[in-house]
């Protein structure tokens, strides 16, 4: 058997050892793991429902009991009077049928050791049962339970503090007579607490707002504060944790892990026998594998760190016939192909390289010989001194405006702020208004915190000069071109020129758009030199600037009109990208 095993591949050898380690390994881990989930969610199951039902006793019962009792005994004739007039003598007249409500009270409760009164300025009018230092505040709005404290005596209660209202005044009014406030005994809580202990070493604890144990199991704990935070940390215990809304109060569980996992001392047992036997497979398996894999394995390891450093045209010894035979043989192939490959590889992406760099560059220094001409501001310049010599008015200001727009366009920075952008477009809108006579507007709308935002150049006059000619120039009625610039929920800037001029059908709206995708293509340029500044050079300027994240939308309708929106990155310290590469 053993030397039919011998000759079975290395592979088939290691998937057999590894199917019968996982084969056990898992029958092992589903046994345990189903008898140690069944355990504990049966325990962490009962816990629960042993807390939830002393939770629920406390609120119905207590909660309820004590509601009645302080509505019963404020809102009653004698208590309603009382607190109505503030005259000595009605006071002193009631204080007998007073005192006897008070113990008529106190006997329902045993844990109620006293009732005071007090009246809408704070001050205690009536008083019975055990006395406690006074109060900070005495007045409440709504029913508050105060934390555990401690009297001068030594003992150990807790205040209910009840307001009153004049029942016969409108309830919206909430006329405001005074508060009631009833001592309480914590002792109660210790019949409650024991009768839902989990474990024999388990805690339950009852908390105030303050994080002071109330009352627990463990009776030594009143008192103290007890951080719930730091036994949730301690692995040993299952610690929960439940606040009661009523009184802001917490009741906490703190169980031993050890006596919930006391019965699965048999699933232990169950997994170290098991264990073991993965542990005797697991040895075999290791000789195996270090004789027929690790260490062939390790020497081709250590002849590859060793190529990094000596390179060159040192090679693998091949000495194992196997399958690690096999891969050493193809990583000296490899490293041969490697060799004759890599020269020719790093030639051609220099080449690559160089070229697409020489292409950028030409096609920036295309865009900027378009829109520089200089030749032409010299001569305005010289038309608006004559115009103003001759008093012609309307040539000085269209030739100003003019001038204006060809200094603009020859300066030599190509990132500009966009206030010095719409400066521009509004030099082109005076000299379409002085041109059309009124007939077509050019409104521009912006953000004040984005003028102080850069952007290339050259990117809104183009689309606008379109809009007018392509859009109004040929339509009877008057019309106007809008310039949006606003930010968008992604924080970029985008810039949105519409016109109510003729349109263009949805063919042609295709086609422009196929038209401006094609910008990658070579000869893009020179093939379609007429396009001018237009669309389609503004589309190629912010997609070689900017790249994907600069994006154009196009928008028409035919005598409803055409809607282009531009996005750019917003960067008030943007870098001149094409000054360094051209």
């Amino acid at each position: 058997m053993f030397g039919h095993f011998r000759k079975i591949s290395l592979i088939k050898q290691i998937v057999y050892l590894i199917l019968i380690m996982l084969i056990i390994l898992l029958i092992s881990f589903i046994v345990s793991n189903s008898i140690a989930k069944s355990t504990v969610e049966q325990k962490v199951t009962e816990s629960a429902t042993k807390i939830m039902l002393q939770v629920e006793e406390t609120i119905t019962s207590f909660y309820k009991d004590m509601d009645g009792i302080s509505y019963s005994l404020l809102y009653s004739p004698t208590i309603q009077s009382y607190l109505g007039t503030n005259e000595i003598l009605s006071r002193i007249l009631l204080n007998k049928d007073i005192s006897s409500q008070f113990s008529s009270t106190l006997a329902l409760k045993e844990n109620m050791r006293g009732i005071q009164i007090y009246d809408n300025e704070g001050k205690m009018i009536a008083s019975e049962g055990r006395a406690i230092e006074p109060l900070a505040v005495s007045q409440v709005e709504d029913i508050e339970y105060s934390g555990i404290m401690k009297n001068s005596s030594g003992g150990l209660y807790y205040t209910i503090a009840v307001p009153i209202y004049n029942l016969q005044n409108n309830y919206v009014l909430k006329d405001y007579r005074g508060m009631s406030l009833f001592i309480m005994d914590v002792t109660n809580f210790d019949t409650i607490l024991s009768k839902s202990k989990i474990t024999p070493n388990a805690k339950l604890l009852l908390l105030d707002q303050t994080k002071k144990v109330i009352s627990s199991t463990n009776v030594e704990n009143v008192l103290s504060v007890f951080d719930t935070d730091t036994w949730r940390k301690d692995s040993r215990y299952i610690v929960q944790e439940i606040e009661l809304s009523y009184t802001g109060w917490k009741i906490v569980s703190v169980i031993p892990r050890n006596e919930l996992l006391q019965d699965l001392d048999t699933v232990k047992q169950l997994n170290v026998a098991t264990y073991f036997i993965i542990f005797s497979i697991f040895c075999l398996f290791l000789l195996i594998f270090y004789g027929r894999i690790l260490k062939p394995v390790k020497s081709l390891l250590d002849f590859i760190k060793s190529y990094t450093k000596s390179g060159g045209q040192s090679r693998f010894t091949v000495v194992y016939h196997n399958e690690i035979g096999v891969l050493a043989d193809n990583l000296n192939k490899m490293l041969d192909d490697i060799d004759t490959l890599s020269s020719d590889v790093q030639i051609a992406q220099k080449q690559m390289y160089e070229s697409e760099i020489v292409k950028k560059q030409m096609e920036i220094a295309a865009y900027r010989n378009q829109i520089n001409p200089h030749f032409l501001y010299n001569t305005l310049e010289c038309i608006r001194a004559m115009a103003f010599f001759y008093k012609a008015d309307d040539i000085a200001d269209i030739s100003s405006a003019l001038s204006n727009m060809f200094r603009y366009s020859v300066k030599g920075d190509n990132i500009v702020t966009v206030q010095d952008e719409i400066t521009h477009l509004k030099e082109y809108a005076a000299i379409i208004d002085f041109r059309f006579r009124g007939k077509i507007k050019v409104v521009i709308h912006a953000e004040e915190d984005l003028l102080a935002e850069q952007m290339l150049k050259m990117l809104l006059q183009p689309i606008v000069e379109n809009a007018v000619f392509h859009g109004l120039e040929r339509k009877i009625e008057p019309g106007t071109v809008t310039v949006h610039i606003c930010r968008t929920v992604d924080k970029r800037v985008r810039f949105s020129i519409s016109d109510n001029g003729l349109g263009m059908s949805e063919d042609r709206l295709n086609g422009l758009k196929f038209y401006l995708h094609q910008f990658e293509a070579p000869g893009f340029m020179t093939n379609n030199g007429d396009k001018g500044i237009g669309l389609a050079n503004v589309y190629r300027r912010i997609k070689l600037f900017y790249g994907d994240q600069a994006d154009m939308e196009i928008e028409s309708a035919i005598n409803i009109g055409t809607k282009v929106s531009i996005t750019l990155p917003a960067d008030k310290q943007l870098i001149e990208k094409e000054d360094r590469h051209v």
